[in-house]
């Protein structure tokens, strides 16, 4: 463990939210495995948080909304430091957006922050706007920082070469990703590392025991509920597979709510469950906790996530990590963390009737089901545990610094 080091500043978008127990555990090891100490900003409150069981401890500071006493504060540094800004071309252009005014009050609101806290580096996980914070915060106070990129690199807009060309160092989580990085923005690539995301394999763990007879398949899905993961195409397969085969009992479980806390998306899937006549069988949860998550892991008999595509896909990992024979899809980095055949199943994605021929089979067959569950949980453990980006971290704090 280091006796000196960095004190970490984790910039993360609207925290927290459904999927961010992965954030919470790479900090944890951060602190346990390196003895950095970690402070988390956040740019505000989500529409409706989640409340896992380790949030109280998380103790988040948000920029937005500003407290009426920072003001001055905050429009005297602006004031003080601007020119650092101003005077940078890239920044000028970044600024003629209109929309990233805000975004650097912010940043001047996370600088004083930082200044207060102590905080000698600020590690970001988005490259959308908080990647634009903290540039601007860079120039504002000489604060360094890193960025983390979770996804394909379109998705996260614009000035994406002003959010990196002066980050001390990035991750991605996927070599698809590094390659997309590379041809995008050469000049990165010498400090951009791959550092995928992980589970915490003795808390995500198989739970001893035999499954109960009689009782219906038991299949459970972990996703937001949005139409990019799928939800359609899983729906389609399931309908397919109660009229061609009436006789299999089956039940899914489905936990994670959508962008508008329930409003949103999840009253077209509640319709489209009604419609399919499917009630009976399909029970969506909401947002659940990390708990709640691994409860219905250890009650699952099999996992499905039926995505267009995923970066990567923590829950694939919490589902394999549990010995809980996965179905995927062959789209995105999924490639890259399961087998088919191997240590789960991959279709193709939007094909429902493929999906449905995953299903039955790994309802059908028990030994498949035994080698996938036994096989998933290794591959997590030897490649996917939660300490490992916190070790690329720690090592890039190190490297770069």
């Amino acid at each position: 463990m280091a006796e000196l080091g960095p004190r970490i500043g984790y910039l993360i978008p609207e925290f927290p939210g459904q999927t961010h127990s992965f954030f919470w555990r790479e900090i944890l090891a951060l602190q346990a495995r390196h003895g950095y100490p970690v402070r988390i900003f956040s740019t505000r409150m989500p529409i409706r948080s989640v409340m896992h069981d380790w949030v109280v401890n998380a103790q988040a500071q948000y920029l937005f909304p500003l407290p009426p006493a920072s003001w001055p504060l905050v429009l005297g540094g602006l004031l003080a430091r601007g020119g650092r800004v101003l005077s940078q071309p890239d920044a000028r252009r970044t600024l003629r957006r209109r929309q990233t005014w805000p975004l650097l009050v912010l940043a001047g609101r996370l600088g004083q922050l930082c200044r207060r806290e102590g905080i000698t580096h600020l590690h970001v996980h988005s490259c959308a706007n908080s990647a634009l914070i903290a540039a601007f915060c860079h120039l504002l106070y000489g604060l360094p920082y890193s960025l983390v990129l979770h996804g394909p690199v379109e998705d996260y807009g614009p000035d994406q070469d002003f959010k990196w060309a002066r980050a001390r160092f990035g991750f991605v989580i996927t070599e698809k990703l590094r390659q997309e990085m590379t041809a995008m923005l050469p000049s990165v690539a010498g400090r951009c590392r791959i550092a995928p995301m992980g589970v915490d394999t003795d808390h995500f763990s198989p739970q001893p025991g035999d499954r109960p007879e009689g009782r219906p398949f038991r299949w459970f899905c972990c996703a937001r509920l949005n139409r990019v993961k799928g939800y359609d195409v899983l729906l389609d397969a399931l309908e397919a597979i109660r009229r061609d085969r009436p006789e299999l009992a089956w039940e899914l479980f489905v936990a994670g709510e959508d962008e508008q806390g329930g409003q949103g998306y999840r009253r077209e899937l509640e319709a489209r469950i009604a419609r399919a006549g499917l009630a009976d069988r399909v029970t969506l949860l909401g947002a659940v906790t990390q708990q709640e998550v691994l409860d219905q892991l250890h009650a699952a008999d099999g996992f499905v996530l039926a995505s267009w595509a995923e970066p990567l896909g923590v829950a694939y990992m919490e589902a394999m990590a549990c010995g809980v024979p996965t179905i995927g899809t062959a789209a995105g980095g999924v490639l890259e963390l399961i087998e088919s055949g191997r240590d789960g199943l991959l279709v193709p994605p939007k094909d429902s009737p493929a999906l449905a021929a995953a299903l039955l089979r790994l309802m059908r067959e028990p030994e498949l089901r035994d080698t996938l569950a036994r096989q998933g949980r290794a591959r997590i453990v030897e490649s996917f545990g939660a300490s490992r980006s916190a070790d690329a971290l720690a090592e890039a704090l190190h490297d770069f610094g």
